[in-house]
């Protein structure tokens, strides 16, 4: 089993098409197809269920991703501890997020304004929070009021930058493109994609039903660009958010879901200690972005 077989089963398992796996890895569809199945071969079990156009991940290869997105983690800590040391006298921002989609106009208008300073962004499932990620090696921590454990919440500082409302992603010849708003039991009737299990969006969208009564829909937890690709397909609608789609340039429509107590309360989170220049910097700049 190499290293490279398991990125290109990450990217399947991730985009849901080989084709699209295949473009974004820059090598051939049949090519990939291949390592895919001579992983399957080795580990005695398949690991996708195919359709005509698509792949998704069956129950085994949904464990079997869990453990290999755990050993990428843990390789991209080994990066980013080698890369602190080679870059030590460089002016070089670490920041942590829950929900990475939320962030990147912020992140992209920041490194483009000021180029002087290097970011480094890694997402966290809610598990990893829990299990005290919440540590000096990141500078910020870029996420929802609740997604921080009420133990850590005492030892950081933090402002709001935005607030951020459920909504549900559609393709434009949807029913619902048309309309202003989503009635949140409505929902059921609908084939749903949420965000992967244990991410902070999902946990948020849990809530959500519980809070308003409404018994939780059946729905597929994929990964963001997956369920995004499968709205463009017109397989179905994605929960999201209201931020995410002002952000959203394609023709995919964004509609609010009606509720009765809904609100994140979006914020920069910091630990409680002098901050350098760089980190100054990064903080006023968020905080001025989102109050223009």
């Amino acid at each position: 089993m190499e290293l490279l077989q398991l990125k290109y089963f990450k990217t399947v398992a991730e985009l849901g098409k080989i084709s699209a796996a295949a473009e974004a890895l820059y090598i051939s569809a049949p090519a990939l197809s291949n390592s895919i199945s001579r992983l399957e071969k080795e580990l005695g079990v398949q690991l996708f269920d195919r359709y005509a156009k698509r792949i998704m991940l069956n129950p085994q290869g949904e464990i079997f991703l869990r453990y290999v997105n755990q050993m990428f983690d843990a390789l991209e800590c080994g990066k980013k501890e080698v890369l602190r040391h080679a870059i030590q006298q460089r002016k070089h921002i670490w920041i942590a997020t829950t929900t990475s989609n939320l962030w990147m106009d912020l992140i992209t208008e920041f490194s483009q304004a000021c180029p002087q300073y290097t970011l480094s962004c890694t997402n966290l499932n809610l598990d990893k929070l829990s299990m005290g990620f919440l540590s000096a090696q990141y500078a910020f921590i870029l996420a929802a009021e609740e997604d921080i454990p009420g133990s850590s919440a005492d030892e950081l500082e933090s402002i709001l930058l935005f607030e951020d409302r459920p909504a549900v992603m559609v393709h434009p010849n949807h029913p619902f493109a048309s309309r202003t708003s989503v009635d949140i039991r409505e929902l059921a009737q609908q084939t749903l994609f949420l965000p992967m299990q244990g991410t902070a969006q999902y946990e948020r969208f849990v809530k959500l039903f519980i809070a308003n009564g409404v018994a939780f829909p059946n729905a597929t937890s994929c990964s963001y660009q997956f369920y995004r690709n499968l709205v463009e397909d017109q397989m179905g609608i994605a929960f999201s958010t209201e931020h995410t789609g002002r952000n959203d340039r394609s023709n995919i429509r964004y509609i609010p879901i009606d509720n009765i107590c809904a609100s994140w309360k979006m914020k920069l989170y910091w630990h409680n200690r002098p901050l350098t220049e760089d980190e100054m910097a990064f903080r006023t700049f968020a905080q001025e972005f989102y109050h223009m």
